[in-house]
């Protein structure tokens, strides 16, 4: 049976951070615990930041294939947002680490890399510019992460009711309610 050493270092990163803080968790730690050596270790990551990286990655990957599986738009953000947040603990304590704006700026990264294969994905025929897209991403890029990284801490995170807030946001729900419909811009 082949093993998938990347896979299996990054499965347990994410599982010793559920237990403790990250400041306990050396490349030295993270070897013994896998039973590998640090020559395998660097082979697959230049550092714990790395992992952490892959970590990520494979969770948006992850949020959009599920999210992309589903009926609505509204299952699909419930279904990301259900994928954000499997990590919560983790990502927690990384938040309250010394690598908070790490995690900020991969969850920034990952987060932008799922709404682009979205917007890719779903309208595939978009007639925005590429300055009008890369606002837009940038945009919900943004917020998102904002949202999802601010009520990681709430344990009664309810994320059906975060979802749907999203959804809400997206679809022009809330800022037709805060505003009033809000006319569509015309050249002139």
């Amino acid at each position: 049976m082949t093993i998938d050493t990347k896979q299996m270092i990054t499965d347990k990163l994410f599982e010793l951070l559920n237990r403790e803080k990250p400041e306990n968790i050396t490349v030295k730690r993270l070897v013994e615990e896998c039973g590998i050596s640090r020559q395998t270790f660097y082979y697959h990551f230049q550092d714990i930041i790395d992992v952490m990286e892959h970590g990520c990655e494979q969770a948006m990957k992850k949020a959009f294939e599920s999210s992309m599986s589903a009926a609505t738009p509204r299952e699909a953000i419930t279904a990301f947002i259900v994928e954000a947040v499997n990590h919560r603990t983790e990502i927690t304590h990384l938040l309250s680490s010394r690598y908070s704006h790490e995690l900020s700026q991969l969850m920034q990264r990952a987060v932008r890399g799922y709404i682009w294969n979205v917007f890719g994905t779903m309208f595939p025929n978009s007639t925005l510019s590429v300055a009008d897209t890369e606002v837009a991403l940038d945009f919900f890029t943004g917020g998102i992460t904002g949202l999802i990284l601010g009520n990681y801490a709430k344990r009664d995170l309810d994320t059906g009711a975060l979802a749907d807030q999203i959804y809400r946001l997206l679809s022009g729900e809330i800022r037709d309610a805060l505003f009033g419909r809000v006319p569509s811009r015309t050249t002139q």
